[in-house]
């Protein structure tokens, strides 16, 4: 019993201990606190800011270390924005436009289970250049007279665009930019920067193009101008069935009409007469044109040929509006008339001289080129100027030319096709023909080349080595031999002198004939052979060697001599009867 009584009591004092730990621990709790800057300031997100991207994280700390609670409150937070309870990370639920809503108030709260604090954050949406410019009272149209002055305004266009800053500032521009009008990048403001003219242009379609100026992202939107010319009662005269184009052939006649000319009075009303003249291009007046019906007559004989009329005429013919009295108004237009002479073959190839003459050495190399200016023409044109050269005469073929084949006019090259000698040949003369290649127009010119001798030929001797003997009492001043060499040169270049290459005591030669003589004794005894150089140079200083070999014969010219003048021997007794006793020499 006393037992239970036991457990009694302390099963009360533990339920009165726990009320009692529950109230005090209520009593002190400690709320949690927001740490993020923006509370204090605020927060900026931009509005491109994609749905459910995270924005921040809600940063809090409680001083008991209690488990945190975030959360979100009021009808526009929960709206746009969603925050994770445990992590406190918030997120964009909806879209946003800076240009609809640029602020948010949203309260958001922190809880630790037995207490909530909540804090209010001004979230600044931030601008994005996501709007183009708007045209406003679209469309856009004016009329405007003909003669309206350069720099006169005649439109503004009006755009806005509701971005900040450079995003939001409009630049205007035409585009393609027009020549005739211009338009203010800042105001909008449409001027007229160059005359009109109604009977160019009635009307004008101009493309504004209006451009924000952010620079990363520039947006632009495009609009209509129309521009619509108004008339004014000032049309000079114009030409029809232009433009005024026309052949002629070279023999047509004096007389033969060439074209007529037209031209009308542009006003509706009362068109006036009109009065023809030409103004410049009539060159030696070959023209004529009447003046009130317009006709182009041939006034005198053409040739293609004549430098004034072979690149045609461009002829400027001005119409005059004619008064009432047949008097020359101050409405008046001009135009061009281009007419080309049409070429006959009437003209053969020729030549800018009759007769060519030029002197070349012989050592002149095959391909070189004669230092002649031969120059062809057929002053026609087309096919009719074409034809052939080529060069006509004995031993021409030691030449070429080109080009063979011409048309108009052309640079003639005569060149070296085979090897030149002077001694061989030394004189050319041959015709040079043009000859057209549709017709029987001919051009003839004659050329004469005259070879420059050289010394290009070297002495050669009849034998590369002479072979003689003599008796070594031959007499003095005695003809050896004769050396002879030949010079294939003419003139003084083949002329031959002879030398010895060295000083000779014994032999001279003649330098004019090769004669050899004998100049002094031989002695077979001394000398057996002697090898004379013979050097042979022409007049141009061209040299060859020759050799001549002399070979001394013995004569019996001499008689025994003893070395010595006595001999002295001894010889003992009992020697046998053969033993040599002394030497004798000679």
């Amino acid at each position: 019993m006393e037992f239970f009584q036991d457990v009694h009591r302390t099963t009360i004092f533990l339920l009165i201990l726990q009320s009692w730990s529950l109230a005090f621990s209520s009593v002190y709790n400690r709320l949690p606190y927001f740490t993020n800057y923006f509370f204090d300031n605020f927060l900026l997100i931009y509005e491109d800011t994609s749905v459910g991207a995270s924005i921040t994280q809600l940063l809090a700390r409680d001083p008991d270390e209690d488990s945190l609670v975030f959360g979100v409150s009021g009808i526009e937070g929960n709206r746009y924005f969603a925050v994770e309870s445990q992590t406190g990370i918030v997120w964009l639920k909806l879209p946003l436009d800076r240009e609809t809503k640029s602020e948010f108030i949203v309260e958001f709260s922190v809880s630790d289970n037995q207490g909530v604090v909540k804090g209010t954050v001004n979230i600044q949406v931030g601008d994005v250049n996501d709007n183009a410019p708007t045209f406003h009272n679209q469309p856009y149209s004016v009329r405007i007279p003909e003669d309206t002055p350069v720099g006169t305004p005649i439109y503004i266009i009006n755009a806005t665009d509701p971005d900040q800053g450079v995003g939001g500032t409009i630049l205007f521009s035409f585009q393609p930019a027009s020549q005739f009008f211009a338009i203010d990048a800042v105001r909008g403001v449409v001027t007229v920067i160059r005359p009109l003219d109604y009977e160019t242009t009635q009307a004008y379609q101009l493309q504004v193009n209006a451009t924000d100026q952010d620079k990363n992202k520039p947006l632009s939107t495009l609009a209509n101008l129309a521009v619509i010319v108004t008339d004014v009662q000032d049309m000079d005269p114009v030409f029809i069935n232009l433009p005024y184009s026309t052949n002629i052939y070279e023999n047509s006649a004096p007389g033969t009409i060439v074209r007529m000319i037209t031209a009308i009075d542009q006003d509706r009303g009362k068109p006036r007469g009109i009065g023809y003249t030409i103004v410049s291009g009539n060159k030696n007046s070959i023209f004529a044109l009447d003046y009130i019906s317009g006709a182009l007559t041939l006034n005198g004989p053409l040739d293609r040929e004549n430098p004034l009329y072979s690149s045609g005429f461009v002829l400027t013919v001005k119409g005059t509006e004619l008064n009432e009295d047949r008097s020359p108004s101050n409405a008046t237009v001009n135009t061009t008339f281009n007419i080309l002479v049409i070429d006959l073959n009437d003209n053969a190839p020729e030549f800018n001289r009759s007769e060519y003459t030029v002197s070349i050495t012989e050592l002149a190399q095959v391909g070189f080129a004669l230092p002649l200016f031969i120059q062809v023409q057929d002053k026609d044109e087309g096919t009719n100027s074409m034809f052939d050269v080529y060069l006509v005469g004995a031993n021409s073929n030691h030449f070429i030319i080109s080009p063979t084949a011409v048309q108009g006019k052309a640079d003639i090259r005569v060149r070296v096709a085979e090897p030149l000698d002077y001694e061989r040949l030394s004189h050319y003369e041959f015709s040079l023909f043009a000859n057209e290649t549709f017709s029987d127009h001919v051009g003839l010119a004659s050329v004469k080349i005259d070879l420059i001798n050289e010394n290009d030929n070297r002495p050669i001797f009849s034998q590369s080595l002479y072979n003689i003997s003599l008796f070594e009492n031959a007499t003095v001043g005695m003809s050896v031999l004769r050396v002879i060499a030949t010079d294939n040169d003419i003139g003084t270049f083949g002329k031959i002198t002879f030398y010895f290459s060295d000083e000779l005591d014994r032999f001279a030669i003649d330098k004019d004939t090769g004669n050899i003589t004998l100049t002094g004794r031989l002695d077979y005894e001394l000398i057996q052979r002697y090898t004379l150089t013979v050097i042979a140079r022409d007049g141009g200083g061209e040299e060859t060697t020759g050799r001549v070999r002399i070979n001394v014969l013995d004569v019996n010219d001499n008689t025994p001599t003893f070395q010595k003048d006595s001999y002295v021997g001894s010889i003992r007794e009992n020697e046998p009867a053969m033993i040599q006793v002394v030497r004798l020499r000679e």
